[in-house]
C-alpha cells in the first residue's frame, strides 16, 4: 500500500496473456509508478487475490462466473484493496446477472460494462485511487489506537496507573519529544513487555 495511491494492480481475466489496451487504459489513468500483474481466473489467480499484496484488484470475465466472484469476495479481506469488475457486455436482464451485480455491489466493487470507454475507465480509476488512499489512511489510523491502547494497558499493568493517567503520560511524552503517540506507545511496549 502507499499513502500515495495505488501502486500495483492485479488483474484475473478469463483468457491467458495481458490486454495491451487494458494495460494502456491503467497506465493513463494512474499518476505515479506502479505495477501491473497478470493471472487467469484460476486456482492460482485466486491464491494472488487472497495474498492482497495489490491495491486495486480489476477482474475481466462474465458477471456472473463464480470464480471471477470468489475472486472479489477474496478481495475484500484486505482493508485497503479496492475491486474493478470488466464485466462482458451484459444488460443485467438474467436472474444470475442480477444476483452477480447484487453481490459485486455487497463486496464494494466498481463495476464497468465492456466495451470499455478510456473516460469511465479512468474515472473509476482516480476512485479506487482515492478510495485505496483512503482506507490506507482509516487502517494507519486503527493501527495507531490499537497500539496505544495496548501500551495504556501496559501501564496499567505495571505501573498502577488509571487509564486516564496513562492517557495523560503518553500524551505528555509525545509532545515533549516531538513524537506521535503510536511512537511513544511502540517504546512503552518495547520496554515493558520485555
Amino acid at each position: 500500500m502507499s499513502s500515495t495511491g495505488i501502486d500495483k494492480v492485479l488483474i484475473l481475466r478469463r483468457e491467458m496473456g495481458a490486454s495491451r489496451t487494458l494495460e494502456n487504459f491503467i497506465i493513463k489513468s494512474l499518476k505515479h509508478p506502479h505495477e501491473v500483474v497478470w493471472n487467469q481466473i484460476s486456482d492460482e489467480g485466486l491464491r494472488a487475490a487472497k495474498r492482497g499484496d495489490y491495491g486495486l484488484l480489476i477482474v475481466e470475465s462474465s458477471i456472473s462466473d463464480p470464480k471471477a466472484l470468489r475472486a472479489c469476495s477474496a478481495a475484500t479481506s484486505h482493508p485497503t484493496s479496492v475491486i474493478l469488475f470488466l464485466a462482458d457486455e451484459t444488460q443485467f436482464r438474467s436472474e444470475e446477472e442480477k444476483k452477480a451485480r447484487e453481490k459485486l455491489l455487497d463486496l464494494g466493487a466498481t463495476i464497468l460494462v465492456k466495451p470499455l470507454k478510456q473516460s469511465s475507465f479512468t474515472t473509476a480509476i482516480n476512485s479506487a485511487d482515492m478510495a485505496h488512499i483512503r482506507l490506507g489512511a482509516l487502517k494507519k489510523k486503527l493501527d495507531d489506537e490499537k497500539v496505544i491502547t495496548r501500551a495504556k494497558l501496559l501501564l496499567m499493568q505495571t505501573l498502577s496507573f488509571t487509564e486516564e493517567e496513562a492517557h495523560k503520560f503518553i500524551e505528555k511524552e509525545a509532545m515533549n519529544s516531538g513524537r506521535t503517540r503510536s511512537d511513544v506507545a511502540y517504546e512503552i511496549i518495547r520496554t515493558y513487555e520485555e
